[in-house]
């Protein structure tokens, strides 16, 4: 099946990775972090409302919109993220990722997010105690906490336990507001996110990683 081009502003991308770069490209360098794209970069602040009315969340995420601004992904410091001011000052993120596809982020992306968030204190308290330097090149730089078993595949293990438990997966979740832009368990979630933070206690396995280590460590298929 031929790849389908994307018109955009009257140019024609041949394939939706020839856009993504375009896009990339137009948010990482040639406006960058900046916290007033609308008064600095005026005529950029318009090509980026144009590529985030491709996103199937703009209307709800925008509605109250004034300003837009980029930032530094608190989780990933080679990563920028695009974020809504609106007009009481309040903040939201929008994916300019799932402006390319025009698809969102599906509940499984929310999920994880979740039951990432609601482990924050386990693994805060495994960076403090243990050593600072990477498991296996023993560099002291841009350390991670990983996990030995894949976090997917320990999050894909639970979810198994608690559907054969007749116990129904969260549907709908919070915000935190840590800047990470990341979902949490609201309350009538609790006994799903309790029984979650004890599983991962007992069975997650951490050690500390530099950035390359981690990231070039073999992924798993094994996910949710």
């Amino acid at each position: 099946m031929p790849r389908k081009p994307i018109i955009f502003l009257e140019k024609t991308y041949k394939t939706q990775g020839e856009f993504e770069a375009f896009v990339k490209n137009f948010i990482y360098n040639e406006i960058g972090i900046c916290d007033n794209i609308k008064d600095i970069y005026p005529s950029h602040y318009i090509t980026l409302i144009e590529i985030l009315k491709r996103h199937p969340d703009f209307n709800c995420k925008t509605q109250n919109m004034c300003n837009i601004k980029i930032t530094r992904d608190i989780l990933n410091i080679n990563a920028v993220k695009i974020i809504i001011i609106n007009t009481d000052e309040s903040e939201n993120d929008i994916s300019w990722k799932c402006a390319i596809t025009g698809t969102s982020k599906g509940n499984k992306h929310h999920l994880m997010s979740a039951m990432r968030s609601s482990v924050d204190e386990q693994i805060l308290q495994f960076r403090k105690d243990n050593e600072g330097k990477c498991a296996l090149c023993s560099k002291t730089g841009k350390l991670h906490v990983d996990h030995i078993i894949h976090f997917d595949e320990i999050a894909l293990n639970f979810i198994n336990i608690m559907k054969d438990k007749n116990i129904n997966i969260p549907i709908t979740f919070g915000d935190t507001n840590d800047d990470t832009h990341r979902k949490y368990f609201l309350e009538i979630d609790n006994t799903y996110k309790n029984e979650w933070i004890e599983y991962h206690n007992k069975y997650a396995t951490l050690r500390i990683l530099c950035q390359t280590c981690n990231l070039t460590r073999t992924k798993t298929n094994n996910k949710f």
